[in-house]
């Protein structure tokens, strides 16, 4: 500002300007990793791993930021501890970054979002760990408890059940049916799991399944049996509980006959088919309705009874009984003198009793712990067992117990005053209690009631086994408010536990918006019971507003929380049928099986499919695809044969026939190769007497061609079907189901919807099924097969195409479907060339497809993706889209020989590969380079492995940078050495081992003429880069790397010197300061032995008028690249002695 006093004022301006200082060599490395990896420290998840991060480049400092972002760079080994050379799912990309940052302090780390640990492969499919709070009911932990008691040897033999985990194994193919009569022998037990009551089952002589302690089962069980052949005097007779049988003939028939027509309460008598005996039962009915009703009493009348060798006295029916190990059954014949069959299920886990377990699952540590859920018969006695002295209150939520006998079957009351006719049946359940006080609450917002209408209360109280007496509550009047002062004057906190006037842990109110709340303070249950009216659902609180017991309807509009209908054994449900229970006992929810449960695999899950010797394989019949065995009914009746030499039989030992099928596996590098037989095949040979070719006719294995999609000798690659007709229903599931067998398959035609069109192929062509068949990469699909994507039924384009157009509304709805794809040629890809695809075509899509770094702020300038040669296009096409500011580094396959002509082969791609990769090599360019071989180093954990070129390269390219500068050669014996790897070679494909090799000088010629540098061996110098060559298509200055370095630099750098000039004045002045900045610059260079010389042009000669008018500047450059020393040339002359020294006069 101006001065208005004497004063000094001093301003600066800045008109100084320099070239900013280059970062240095930064790479860019794209690697495939596994996912959610540990960090170096173990301690947590490397965030560069998670999924979310995926795709993200991080700049990366130093060594330990490398693997506390990504982990360990991962090598894997087999079960010796030997390293897997060439191994697909190797993180080759991480260790030659962690290699690069052990000399430089830069370098941006993208992993792309594929997990490769998804890829490790297995024979079955795999699945996603259980949802966190998953409970598992462990069938093969769990002991049952059960006992089977003989009268003759007068001991128990344990019970060893079957379990039914399948409701293929149940009649009707649901979770309620009882066990199919091919599910086990006579006398066997069975439990049906697959239903949370988990009924007892017993199969009886007349193969069927009974659960145990009902009338069948009691049925099954004689309390008495006459030997077969016995005869009697017709028209004797005996007594059976008073009642008289009189035979009215000589044969056993006669007195069965008689029996039965004596209609004896509960007898009954039938002849045995099997062994002809008469036996006598009792149907086990109104046990307890006196002591007598346990005995069927048999009285001696004029000789009948003694015929029939029977002792007269009393017989103790057959008896289910559910109790604990201290109280043993009084069986014995000296005691109740109980049958054989009868079963003590003993509900305490000692002395090899019960014991049912149930474990959590935790994902913080991805691994189930057992939570003990001991019997008891009723919920208040697992309230009373758990917790006596506080009623429920100190019983923690997720606290388990497993009911028996959960319809609460009982032989009488507590009060002795009724009885229940129905018997305690074999069945348990288990039951999750939900913590707190147990709260029921109305929909009902505004109830009405009808006056002296009645109902009962009984609730669990405080140290009582028992729940508490009914208290009859009489409706005072018609509203809410009266309903609930009515129960409130029944209830005495104080009251003793005794008391049978006044409930103690009951309240009642109503919330502000009408509906009325009935609680247990303390968290137990209480049941209430109609007995005048319906007040109890005026309330809402009725049998139409309460669950199913045992049961539970989520979110329900309709249904009231906590409350359940009582159990059909209830005994107040003996007289009527509107009883409820409040209860905070919920039914658990869980998976019953023997091994641990799982999740389907979440959408997008990878599976490497590990079966060299599953394939299903259809053919054309002319019309549509199907099975094998149905195209041709005589080959092989197992489907084709895999072995590494040919099969001579078919595989049950039968000849050989036209057809047959035979899958070589001893060459998996080219899998599958596959042979049809045929029996009257062409066969060429050589007469050994005149080296003439003969040709003639007989049987042999022909080669199918597996590029050959169109003729009938041909082979199709594609995803088929996961099911045959029968096994494509789904039923409840929502997964992808079990596949069918391969040799159900084979006989069956059934289609999946995408399955390839029939109508494009001639009549005899094979489809290789790889949805079913194995070798491959597969990714799970959720709804893949759908009424959405598939509609309708019965017309063309609608439903499933390849089946008659049928609804697809029944199928299995999620697939497997193949990710690795096919070649180009059309044929499948197959084991680690499958798992090396799926990680390819990541890599690239990620490269393609990733802006961040394409954006200016990722300053790298050298481009790898270690390992893949593929990606070598995908780096190239990123390096064109910012403007070639980076120098690619490309790879040479790991399993390349090192001879000149397999080099040049696929250097010259005489393959004529459509890509970059181990067939040959396609792409060009002035900014890249391509190096061989690869070779062999150590892992983090010392373990030799073999690492590609790259990862040789950019520790040499970062080292040269350290001592010189990019437009040196990172080559030769000075700056070229090679200090990561102590040996390189190549991976033989047959062996898998590491062929170590030197590159000898004709083979660095060949490599030379084809542009691909040489690592080799130097004695006295080590591993060297003997090669300056980019892969530019054309010749010219850039066809050298220490040039196309300098050209990369110049970019950049020239760059950063006009950028400040943007929007300045277009005139001389500005002009001449840009081009003294360039000057200097580039002056800098030449003493930096970069550039030979240099012009730079920057005035109204390339500025015209034209060009300012449109906001143009124009700086024309040229430069003389100073170029590397690649031949070097000494003439030596020999002389005779004396003419050195006069040459020199």
């Amino acid at each position: 500002m101006a001065l208005t006093a004497p004063g000094v004022e001093v301003s600066v301006i800045n008109e100084s300007f320099y070239v900013p200082s280059d970062a240095g060599t930064t790479p860019l490395f794209i690697v495939a990793s596994s996912q959610d990896k540990k960090n170096g420290a173990g301690d947590s998840t490397a965030v560069g791993t998670q999924t979310a991060n995926a795709n993200t480049a991080y700049l990366i400092s130093s060594q330990r930021e490398l693997t506390e972002t990504f982990g360990d760079p991962k090598f894997y080994q087999d079960a010796s501890g030997n390293s897997l050379h060439g191994y697909e799912l190797n993180e080759w990309g991480l260790q030659a970054a962690y290699s690069f940052l052990g000399v430089a302090n830069r370098a941006y780390v993208l992993r792309a979002n594929v997990d490769t640990s998804e890829l490790l492969g297995s024979a079955s499919a795999p699945t996603a760990n259980p949802t966190d709070g998953t409970y598992w009911f462990d069938l093969a932990s769990t002991s049952f408890g059960m006992f089977e008691w003989s009268k003759t040897d007068q001991t128990f033999t344990q019970i060893t059940p079957t379990l039914i985990t399948s409701v293929t194994d149940l009649v009707g193919g649901v979770s309620t049916g009882v066990p199919k009569t091919s599910v086990g022998i006579t006398g066997d037990y069975a439990i049906n799991t697959t239903h949370v009551t988990n009924k007892i089952y017993k199969k009886t002589e007349s193969n069927t399944w009974v659960q145990l302690g009902s009338s069948a089962w009691h049925l099954s069980l004689p309390i008495v049996s006459v030997a077969s052949g016995t005869t009697v005097t017709n028209s004797n007779n005996m007594k059976i509980n008073g009642i008289t049988v009189q035979t009215g003939g000589t044969a056993l028939s006669n007195v069965n006959t008689a029996l039965n027509a004596a209609n004896i309460p509960g007898v009954s008598s039938s002849i045995n088919t099997t062994t002809g005996n008469l036996d006598i039962f009792h149907d086990g009915g109104e046990l307890g309705d006196s002591t007598s009703r346990d005995i069927t009493d048999f009285e001696e009348g004029n000789g009948l009874l003694a015929e029939l060798g029977i002792t007269a006295g009393n017989f103790r029916n057959p008896k289910f009984l559910q109790d604990k190990h201290t109280n043993r059954p009084t069986w014995k014949t000296a005691e109740e003198n109980r049958p054989t069959g009868s079963v003590w299920f003993k509900t305490t886990a000692a002395n090899s009793g019960a014991n049912i377990v149930a474990k959590l699952y935790s994902s913080s540590d991805a691994s189930f712990s057992t939570v003990a859920a001991p019997l008891y018969a009723t919920h208040n006695s697992a309230i009373y067992n758990l917790d006596a002295a506080k009623g429920g209150t100190n019983i923690k939520v997720g606290t388990l117990y497993t009911q028996f006998n959960i319809t609460e079957q009982k032989i009488v009351t507590t009060d002795g005053s009724q009885v229940d006719t129905t018997k305690n049946v074999g069945d348990f359940q288990l039951f999750r209690y939900e913590g707190g006080k147990t709260v029921i609450t109305s929909r009902l917002t505004s109830a009405s009631f009808t006056g002296g209408n009645t109902f009962t209360i009984s609730e669990s109280r405080k140290n009582q086994a028992a729940m508490s007496s009914p208290i009859t509550i009489t409706l005072s009047g018609t509203t809410a408010d009266d309903f609930i002062s009515d129960i409130n004057g029944k209830v005495d906190a104080s009251a003793p536990a005794s008391s049978t006037t006044k409930l103690i842990n009951i309240k009642a109110s109503k919330l502000t918006t009408g509906e009325i709340v009935l609680e247990h303070t303390l968290g137990g249950d209480f049941r209430m019971n109609n007995t005048a009216g319906d007040p109890l659902g005026d309330a809402g609180f009725g049998t139409s507003q309460a669950h199913a017991y045992g049961g539970y309807t989520a979110n329900s509009t309709t249904l009231v929380d906590n409350l359940y209908l009582a159990p059909a054994g209830d005994t107040e449900d003996s007289t009527t049928a509107s009883e409820v229970v409040a209860s905070n006992w919920k039914r658990l929810s869980y998976t019953a099986s023997s091994s641990t449960p799982s999740n389907e695999p979440a959408d997008g899950t990878l599976w490497y499919d590990t079966n060299i010797d599953v394939a299903d394989i259809m053919a054309h019949n002319g019309t549509t695809w199907v099975g094998y065995a149905t195209a041709y009914n005589t080959t092989d009746p197992n489907g084709p044969q895999f072995s590494a030499t040919a099969p001579t039989t078919q595989s049950d030992g039968t000849a050989l026939v036209t057809n047959d099928l035979w899958i070589d596996t001893s060459d998996l590098e080219n899998y599958p190769k596959l042979y049809k037989y045929n029996t009257a095949a062409t066969l060429s040979s050589t007469n050994t007497a005149n080296q003439v070719a003969v040709t003639t006719s007989g049987a042999a294995w022909e080669l199918v061609d597996k590029t050959d999609q169109t003729t009938e000798d041909g082979i199709v690659f594609a995803d088929a079907r996961w099911h045959t007709s029968t096994d494509k229903t789904a039923g409840t599931s929502t997964a992808a189901g079990t596949p069918s067998t391969i040799k159900n398959l084979l006989s069956d035609g059934h289609l999946d919807p995408d399955a390839p069109d029939p109508a494009a192929y001639p009549q005899g062509i094979l489809l290789w099924n790889t949805r079913r068949s194995g070798f491959n990469v597969k990714e799970y699909k959720n709804s893949y097969i759908t009424t959405a994507k598939y509609p309708g039924s019965g017309s063309a384009g609608l439903g499933n195409p390849r089946a008659s157009n049928e609804s697809v509304s029944g199928y299995y709805p999620d697939r497997w479907v193949t990710k690795s794809g096919n070649n180009a040629d059309g044929s499948g890809t197959f084991g680690r060339k499958a798992q090396r695809k799926v990680i390819v075509q990541q890599l690239k899509s990620e490269i393609d497809t990733n802006q961040a770094i394409r954006e200016d702020q990722r300053g790298f300038n050298v481009i790898a993706t270690p390992g893949y040669p593929e990606l070598m296009q995908n780096m190239i096409n990123l390096n064109t889209d910012r403007n070639n500011t980076a120098f690619v580094v490309g790879d040479t396959p790991l399993r390349l020989e090192g001879t000149s002509t397999k080099i040049q082969n696929w250097a010259n791609n005489t393959a004529s590969a459509l890509d970059n990769g181990e067939d040959g090599l396609v792409s060009a360019s002035d900014y890249l380079g391509v190096f061989y071989p690869s070779g062999l180093t150590t892992d983090n954990n010392g373990k030799s492995i073999v690492v590609p070129a790259s990862h040789m390269m950019m520790r040499t390219l970062a080292n040269n940078d350290n001592i010189a500068f990019p437009w040196f050669a990172p080559a030769g014996t000075r700056r070229g050495i090679v200090d990561n790897a102590t040996a390189v070679g190549y991976i033989d494909s047959d062996t898998g081992e590491f062929e170590t090799i030197s590159v000898t000088e004709s083979v660095r010629d060949s490599m030379h003429e084809v542009k691909i540098n040489p690592i080799t061996f130097f004695s006295g110098a080590g591993i060297v880069n003997f090669g300056n060559l980019t892969k530019t298509p054309s010749s010219s200055a850039l066809d050298r790397i220490n040039v196309s370095r300098l050209a990369v630099y110049l970019r950049t750098q020239l760059d950063a010197i006009g950028k400040p000039f943007i929007f300045e004045p277009n005139d001389e002045l500005t002009r001449n300061e840009i081009k003294q900045a360039i000057e200097s610059f580039l002056l800098e260079l030449v003493g930096q032995r970069a550039l030979y010389d240099f012009l730079v042009v920057c005035d109204d000669t390339n500025n015209t008028p034209t060009r300012i008018d449109r906001n143009e500047l124009y700086v024309d450059i040229a430069i003389e690249p100073i170029k590397s020393v690649e031949f070097i040339y000494i003439p030596l002359r020999i002389k005779n002695t004396g003419e050195i020294a006069k040459l020199g006069n």
